[in-house]
């Protein structure tokens, strides 16, 4: 089995339990070239000592990702099918009531054990991103075992973003097995009807992870004149409404977004009561400025706004600046919740850049929750970047 050979000083993280080996931190590769490759490779510290067992991509920023530290390890494929196994079950505890929930985390990467794998499970069918080669290669053999364990009828495969650097090529990614994938699905979120277009937006189609922060913005609406920023296909404005929002402006770049929107109000029955606005979010918020308007409740849920590498300075200054114009839209006594959705911005650097828009535009808050994804995106104590949603829920004192 080929071996990759971390640098001193690297290791650590690894012993602690980190499953990343970046690319520079590998001194060297030991490699029989009469053996055939393998994704399976051997992980060792600069002593020699056998770190763990890693699922390898060499053109990747992401070398190796450690999927097991067994002495000797499972059968790739068997240990590939276990973790599909637990996964499917833990979910089928978190959700056991299809017509209360359908649309759910199904599999979430290393938070699963299963590095490079996304799926989310929409209702009958199953969108998946299999986001590094050795996932890749592997794709119809999960793509039948998922199908087989939770009794979906279809499987859509979407672009992750970076296949390229896995040695995959765009024109193989989409693809589906299974029955036809249709173009629009009628699914429930905790109770509220949603449609959902899985072949069109980003990701997988609709936001799964931010289900129980809606719930909460929910419960904050009934009376509220509210403002979804980024609101996307409508999740925390719909939610809003169907809990007693006097109105709602949700306002978003994308005009297939705003449609779905528009659609999914139509559906609830509150349409009069939505107003979809299509542009840039800052230059929305000047013109609220302009107008001195201000809601009871603002949601600011942007994309990420960091590269893939390279410095950080821009991203940090683009979310302060939008936490500053979205403070300044709370009415006195108001609401504010606001996230990140990067792994490059943990808790403490996401709690400073709120500290910073506050001081900046002299607005007293109080933190009411810290705001996570749910329990069907799990991540590991030892790799927080698995925690990638974080945001806060913010009274702005009268």
């Amino acid at each position: 089995m080929k071996v990759l050979v971390v640098r001193r000083g690297r290791g650590k993280p690894l012993w602690m339990g980190h499953p990343w080996v970046h690319a520079d931190s590998v001194e060297r590769v030991l490699e029989d070239p009469r053996e055939a490759p393998q994704d399976l490779v051997e992980v060792q510290d600069s002593d020699g000592k056998r770190v763990g067992y890693a699922l390898h991509s060499p053109g990747s920023l992401l070398v190796a990702r450690i999927v097991t530290r067994e002495a000797e390890p499972t059968p790739l494929e068997a240990l590939l099918d276990a973790r599909l196994a637990a996964a499917q079950a833990l979910r089928q505890r978190l959700f056991p009531d299809p017509a209360f929930t359908d649309a759910y985390r199904l599999v979430h990467s290393e938070g699963d054990g299963l590095p490079g794998l996304v799926v989310d499970r929409f209702g009958p069918v199953l969108v998946a991103q299999f986001a590094t080669g050795p996932m890749f290669r592997r794709r119809e053999v999960l793509a039948q075992r998922l199908l087989t364990l939770t009794g979906a009828r279809s499987l859509l495969s979407r672009p992750g973003g970076h296949e390229e650097e896995e040695g995959i090529s765009p024109a193989e990614v989409a693809w589906s097995v299974g029955d036809p994938v249709p173009d629009l699905l009628h699914l429930r979120e905790a109770g509220m009807p949603l449609l959902v277009a899985p072949r069109e937006g980003q990701k997988t189609g609709h936001f799964v992870d931010q289900r129980e922060n809606r719930l909460l913005v929910g419960a904050l609406a009934p009376g509220m004149e509210v403002l979804d920023l980024f609101c996307g296909t409508g999740g925390f404005a719909l939610r809003a409404l169907q809990a007693g929002a006097s109105s709602v402006l949700a306002v978003d770049a994308s005009e297939r977004a705003l449609a779905q929107a528009s659609a999914h109000a139509r559906l609830l029955g509150v349409e009069p009561r939505l107003s979809l606005q299509r542009g840039d979010v800052r230059e929305v918020l000047g013109s609220l400025r302009n107008a001195g308007r201000q809601f009871g409740l603002v949601v600011l849920d942007p994309p990420s706004l960091f590269p893939r590498r390279g410095p950080a300075g821009a991203a940090l200054k683009g979310y302060r600046e939008l936490n500053v114009r979205a403070l300044t839209r709370v009415a006195p006594g108001g609401f504010l919740a606001t996230f990140t959705c990067s792994g490059r911005l943990d808790r403490e650097g996401f709690l400073e850049v709120v500290r910073a828009a506050a001081r900046e535009c002299r607005a007293e808050v109080r933190v009411l929750r810290e705001l996570h994804a749910g329990p069907d995106h799990p991540w590991s104590l030892c790799a927080p970047e698995g925690r990638y949603l974080y945001g806060l829920l913010l009274r702005v004192v009268a």
